[in-house]
């Protein structure tokens, strides 16, 4: 950090050269943390997926619609035909669980319409380490979305782990098999693994202090001895009050740093060679981002008190359950109002619409309910791409 230099190398062609910075703002994210369970990281991308980026997406799409094709073919074994249609997800956080309550929309009211003599083959299963799902929400709505999961036949394990995945002959079949922590087993065709997270390569082999696997900054999201000029932020960074590795705390992060420059640190000339060895000055008074929508922002300074240091505002917790369905949680929330929860229909009213007035562009803000519309009446597209 004392050259402010960053050692970078392209992707596409591995040419290495550097880059000089006046900041640096870290925001690199996190991986999928596998805990080092055997084959999770050899079999990635063939049977296991992670669910960090819009390529994984696009491979779990491809690989199900590859697994019902494969399973359409009456030649095939049941044994192996059973395998293919077996979906296992692992991890009972809310990714987890909006994943699989969309897959299960998929799979049921989307795919079995052209296979439909495939429907009693499918087996789908939520595998949870801890003892229930949703672990930071309210303990009533953690145990409706367990309900709900169960009523649509979707198997929960709770207090299992997966131990490993193995690859083995049945009956002149090769297949996969998960191991779990119990003792049973499962063949499986896809498992979307989305149990943890751990530090990116470039974090890993940085010299920069970590905490649990996430950068220490500051209450200014400054990293130590850097002189105030590098920050980090979102999954990558944890501070005093640990937050959780959440799109709010990233955004609300990024939010603050952008009036800390805006403000204050644009007034401090880093290019004067005087400055060189210099600390940053700390910023002045920064509002915080309480309100969800750009809308009401003007809010924000009435229910919150302005301070040098970055302050995180709760603003609840939502978990969408496919189509008309979901979870939200007020409990806790900083914002103004009743401290309630809600479910069913009207939460998912409220994730909806959170949803929306999160995209970047009016554009997406119009073709978004258009695309949900069209897939309510026509169903989704099953194709790959």
């Amino acid at each position: 950090m004392d050259e402010r230099t960053v050692a970078c190398e392209d992707l596409y062609k591995g040419v290495k050269f550097d880059v000089r910075y006046d900041y640096l703002c870290i925001a690199g994210g996190m991986k999928s943390n596998t805990f080092n369970t055997p084959k999770v990281a050899e079999l990635e991308g063939v049977v296991v997926f992670f669910l960090k980026h819009l390529y994984h997406a696009r491979q779990i799409r491809n690989r199900i619609v590859e697994c019902f094709e494969r399973a359409s073919n009456y030649t095939i074994p049941v044994v192996q035909r059973d395998r293919l249609l077996s979906f296992i997800v692992v991890g009972g956080g809310p990714t987890s669980c909006e994943f699989m309550s969309e897959l299960h929309d998929f799979v049921t009211k989307d795919v079995v319409k052209w296979y439909p003599e495939l429907a009693p083959h499918i087996k789908l299963t939520l595998v949870e380490a801890g003892p229930g799902i949703l672990g930071s929400f309210d303990k009533a709505l953690s145990e409706y979305y367990l309900e709900k999961l169960r009523e649509m036949d979707i198997d929960v394990k709770l207090s299992t782990a997966v131990s490993a995945i193995e690859e083995r002959y049945v009956d002149g079949e090769q297949i996969t098999v998960a191991k779990f922590g119990d003792g049973t087993e499962q063949n499986f065709g896809v498992m979307v693994w989305s149990a943890g997270l751990s530090p990116v390569n470039f974090l890993e082999k940085s010299n920069l202090a970590m905490e649990r696997g996430r950068v220490a900054v500051d209450n200014y999201l400054r990293v130590p001895n850097s002189k105030g000029r590098v920050f980090a932020l979102g999954d990558c960074a944890t501070t005093s009050e640990s937050l959780p590795p959440t799109a709010t705390v990233a955004e609300q992060s990024a939010l603050y740093l952008a009036d800390c420059f805006n403000n204050y640190h644009s007034k401090f000339d880093v290019l004067d060679k005087k400055n060189d060895n210099k600390d940053v000055p700390l910023p002045g008074d920064v509002t915080p981002y309480l309100m969800p929508w750009n809308a009401l922002s003007f809010l924000n300074k009435l229910f919150c008190d302005s301070s040098p240091e970055f302050q995180y505002k709760n603003r609840g917790s939502m978990a969408s359950m496919g189509f008309g369905g979901g979870v939200t949680d007020l409990k806790k929330s900083d914002l103004p109002g009743l401290k309630s929860t809600m479910s069913g229909q009207a939460s998912y009213l409220v994730w909806s619409s959170t949803y929306l007035t999160k995209q970047l562009s009016l554009q997406n803000m119009i073709l978004i309910p258009m695309y949900w519309f069209k897939a309510l009446i026509f169903g989704r597209d099953i194709s790959r791409f």
